[in-house]
């Protein structure tokens, strides 16, 4: 492998860890700890069931499809108002939904919008935790920080409407990189 691609990989990935550390800089310990019980919490929640599971992962559920309705929004895509009333599905269940219409290169940004979320949910919870006396509202920032957090991973349904598009820019800079 060229030493320059590994190179840049490390070096995205120090800007990445930089980025992260930043964002999440002035969380105490304290803080982190609270983050760390509500993650649990909501591992718990999965646990008791489904409705319970659902409920815990309200705030980021909502989040979710926020982030595609924008997005699609932004990119003038027609969509749908978000939906957050889970359905079952032939493979499972759908927490959330939005629809939208747009082309193959269009729905990239849209597919993978909840990406966004990881750093936003650093963001709001290094802005409203630090110095919040615990309480109600502090309990709420970290379950609404956490629960967004774990919604910024695209759901496999976003991947497989990203995936057309990114195969084909993938080969398309493979075949620019390899000549």
């Amino acid at each position: 492998m060229d030493l320059s691609i590994l190179a840049h990989a490390r070096h995205a990935l120090h800007l990445l860890v930089s980025a992260a550390h930043h964002l999440a800089g002035d969380l105490g310990r304290g803080d982190a700890l609270v983050l760390a019980a509500v993650f649990v919490l909501s591992q718990l929640a999965a646990r008791l069931g489904f409705a319970a599971y659902c409920l815990f992962a309200l705030p980021g559920t909502l989040a979710h499809e926020l982030a595609h309705y924008l997005v699609a929004l932004l990119l003038r895509a027609r969509p749908s108002l978000p939906s957050i009333i889970p359905e079952k599905t032939e493979s499972g269940w759908r927490l959330g939904s939005v629809t939208f219409y747009a082309g193959l290169f269009r729905s990239v940004p849209i597919a993978l919008a909840p990406m966004a979320l990881a750093p936003l949910s650093l963001w709001w919870a290094s802005s409203t935790l630090p110095g919040q006396p615990f309480g109600l509202p502090y309990a709420a920032y970290a379950w609404a920080a956490v629960t967004a957090f774990q919604a910024s991973l695209p759901s496999s349904a976003d991947w497989w409407i990203a995936a057309p598009a990114l195969f084909l820019i993938g080969a398309v800079a493979a075949l620019a990189i390899l000549g």
